[in-house]
């Protein structure tokens, strides 16, 4: 009999072999032997070599899915270089347990209900290693008499189509990973499971190029021995260098057939170990700007090159993983961004009080002090309005820098703001004499000279601390006391530094409150003066007194300027406050002449308030008219920044007191960063160096250049030059080298109150020597 299979096998061909399977199969189907034997008995070379032509799988299988014909194919895929070596075997015998089972459960099914399968996709993992996909269809065979005795089966291969899917699912997947925020090596490790998936006995791998350029670090490797990948982790990049090493520097992909025995590898061998792989194939990839990124690199275990099709996956994967580095490079700006400043790279006050909070905790459990320290830039304006922001923030920076280089692995830093910094010390460096020591560190690094091109200047800082448990009892408290150490520290004149005392007294910080009593203390005559006197080198006497406010509150005690000359200028009493320190230092100047004593100039500071006011002339003449001093006694110290900010209106002020016959001196020289071409256009008498300059002349030789010049500098302009902050007797004889005539300072008179100043002045008539001892000195 002709079995029924026959015709259903040419059905299930396609219907462009339909026409000539049919023809052959009524030809052949006169041959006698066709008709003989059992239901499943084939005869003949007709039928197979026409199924070996087809390149899907075509077979039959008896009720018990023994294999009694299959196509070339098959038995090629299997292992097999012969039909007859499938005959009756079982899938059970050919796959794994798994594989096997299930298709004999649909075999079964399909023979059991006599209902086809028609385009089941299977997957497959050949002997040799290749994953495949086939669109599967299974058909029963039945005899003459509607008995199933057994199936035929097509399974056409899509893997090519299936792989196309699965990359364009997993390229989906990657980017929806880099969207979604999702960390940097899980993204890379997907896309080289992606790649994978797509190539046959190869395996992949991500290198990333670290900050300097220099090195390789490991990105993602699921597949590679851990060993391997931890010996490749921090690869030089360089010539030969391997080939993701090669690949970064020269920036082009490198294709090594045979890891063992090329050139850009014969100096690693020791990192191929026991590596199961011949070949290495590596692709660049890069940043928008061009900048090497990392390398996506592939494995084969033949030694061989990559095909085209290979080389297209690398490259496609070098593209995706260039998107995910460069997003992770975004984010983690963007994080590091919010979380630090840019300015200085030390960390902002975004989360600073929340760690605060939670160091604090740690230290109520673990019993180790805590403390927090504010650092505060001296009058940093000036920086800004006499050299504009580039300037000040290269200040800043550098001041940042200075920070850093003191800290130790207790301290932690930040930009709480503006010109605000604040660390946090833990341990033994939270005790009061370590913050001692810290805070000493931090003020002399500081103020030391700052050079920004041709310029070069100081700025001082005022420091204040308090330590958990001694000075507080949470976070915000412990915050609070540093702060108003700090502000201690800037009221007593700024440029050093205070730890917290709970018993000193509080200072009320309420400024209407403040402003009030202030406008009352002048009314009441709460502020008085005190005298800082100027010697003369030369001559060894006292030949000036710097006239300094001081304010005896009722309540809250001696208050110094700091605490209160800002207040009194942004409220408008610096005016009243000003002319009552002009008549009382013009008023005690003519009293000390009065009482025989030898006439001095009396410096009396002006402020940028009282500089811009339309009266301050008129108040000066009249000072000087209502005590009998003449003008020439009186001298008016300006600071330089508040000459620069009006240069023009400043010199047309400072003619008219010239004309009154005044003395005017620039105060705090070298802060205020004048240039000199303006500098020569001020009518001056005198020239004050500032105490920052002065104070590091024991050591810093820069200090001494630049007290140096400055000294000729006011000689050259014809200026009496003042160095303020003198504290040493080394300090006094360098200057005295310099020809510097006029000196001021602890080291020769602290401030002091008009009786004892007066005192001081009658003794004068002993030379200098006899109280400072004698310093060599040139006329």
């Amino acid at each position: 009999m002709v079995l029924n299979w026959s015709q259903q096998l040419a059905d299930l061909i396609g219907p462009e072999d339909e026409a000539s399977l049919a023809s052959e199969l009524t030809r052949l189907n006169d041959i006698p032997h066709l008709r003989r034997g059992d239901e499943l008995y084939l005869t003949g070379e007709w039928l197979q070599s026409l199924v070996d032509q087809v390149p899907d799988y075509i077979f039959v299988k008896d009720r018990k899915s023994r294999f009694v014909m299959a196509n070339r194919q098959v038995a090629f895929d299997i292992g097999f270089t012969e039909f007859s070596e499938l005959l009756g075997k079982t899938d059970m015998e050919l796959h794994t347990h798994d594989v096997g089972s299930s298709f004999m459960e649909i075999e079964e099914t399909v023979m059991a209900t006599k209902v086809p399968q028609i385009d089941q996709e299977e997957f497959l993992i050949l002997p040799t290693g290749c994953k495949k996909w086939f669109s599967s269809s299974k058909f029963p065979v039945t005899s003459t008499k509607g008995e199933v005795v057994g199936i035929i089966g097509i399974c056409r291969d899509i893997t090519e189509r299936k792989k196309a899917e699965i990359l364009q699912q997993g390229q989906n997947r990657i980017l929806q990973e880099i969207a979604g925020g999702k960390p940097l090596f899980d993204v890379l490790e997907t896309l080289v499971l992606t790649i994978e998936d797509q190539l046959d006995g190869v395996v992949g791998s991500v290198l990333l190029v670290d900050e300097s350029g220099k090195l390789l670090l490991r990105g993602a490797a699921p597949n590679l021995p851990r060993a391997y990948v931890e010996r490749t982790n921090r690869l030089p990049v360089g010539p030969a260098m391997g080939s993701c090493g090669t690949a970064v520097h020269t920036r082009q992909s490198v294709f090594v057939d045979d890891i063992c025995t090329h050139e850009f590898w014969k100096d690693h061998q020791n990192i191929i170990g026991d590596l199961d792989m011949r070949s290495c194939w590596s692709v660049p990839f890069f940043s928008k700007d061009s900048r090497v990124l990392g390398t996506f690199g592939l494995y084969s275990r033949e030694a061989r090159l990559p095909s085209k099709h290979e080389e297209k996956l690398a490259t496609e994967a070098a593209r995706l993983a260039s998107i995910a580095v460069e997003r992770d490079h975004a984010e983690r700006k963007i994080r590091y961004l919010a979380h630090h400043d840019v300015l200085t790279g030390l960390p902002n006050r975004q989360e600073f009080k929340h760690q605060l909070e939670k160091k604090v905790e740690t230290s109520r459990t673990s019993g180790n002090p805590l403390a927090v320290v504010f650092v505060d830039v001296d009058n940093f304006k000036f920086v800004n309005d006499s050299f504009g922001h580039t300037i000040g923030d290269q200040v800043l920076a550098i001041i940042a820098d200075r920070i850093k280089s003191v800290l130790s692995e207790s301290h932690e830093a930040i930009r709480f703001g503006g010109d605000e910094f604040v660390l946090i010390a833990e341990g033994n460096a939270a005790h009061h004499s370590e913050l001692h020591e810290l805070m000493t560190v931090l003020r002399e690094d500081i103020t030391k000279t700052i050079h920004i091109g041709d310029l070069s200047f100081h700025v001082t800082c005022s420091i204040g601390a308090a330590s958990y448990p001694q000075d507080a009892q949470d976070a915000a408290e412990l915050l609070k006391n540093a702060d108003k150490a700090m502000f201690e520290a800037k009221s007593s004149g700024r440029d050093g530094f205070k730890i917290y005392e709970e018993t000193r007294p509080q200072k009320s910080l309420n400024k209407l409150t403040l402003l009030e009593e202030m406008r009352t203390g002048i009314e009441n005559g709460e502020f008085l003066l005190e005298y800082q006197p100027q010697y003369n080198l030369v001559c060894g006497r006292i030949v000036g007194a710097e006239a300094l406010v001081r304010w005896q509150h009722p309540v809250l005690g001696r208050m110094m300027p700091g605490e209160f000359i800002t207040l009194a200028e942004e409220s408008g009493l610096i005016a009243p406050l000003g002319r009552w320190v002009l008549n009382e230092a013009c008023r005690q100047n003519r009293a000390w002449q009065e009482a025989g004593l030898t006439p001095i100039t009396m410096g009396v500071n002006v402020s940028v308030r009282q500089f811009r006011d339309a009266g301050l002339i008129s108040d000066v003449t009249a000072a000087l008219k209502e005590t009998g001093l003449e003008a020439g006694y009186l001298e008016l110290e300006v600071t330089e920044s508040l000459l620069m900010q009006n240069a023009d209106q400043a010199v047309e002020i400072m003619e008219r007191f010239r004309q009154i016959g005044l003395k005017l001196a620039i105060d705090d020289f070298g802060t205020g960063y004048s240039s000199l071409a303006a500098l020569k256009n001020f009518p001056l008498t005198r020239l004050k160096i500032d105490h920052s300059f002065i104070r590091d002349l024991d050591f810093d030789e820069r200090d001494r250049c630049i007290a140096r010049a400055i000294i000729s500098l006011g000689r050259e302009l014809g200026l009496d030059v003042v160095a303020e902050g003198v504290e040493t007797a080394k300090q006094q004889a360098f200057l005295a080298s310099c020809r510097c005539e006029t000196v001021q300072g602890f080291h020769f008179g602290r401030p002091m109150n008009a009786d004892r100043f007066g005192k001081l002045l009658a003794m004068t008539l002993t030379p200098l020597d006899a109280h400072f001892g004698s310093v060599e000195r040139r006329a």
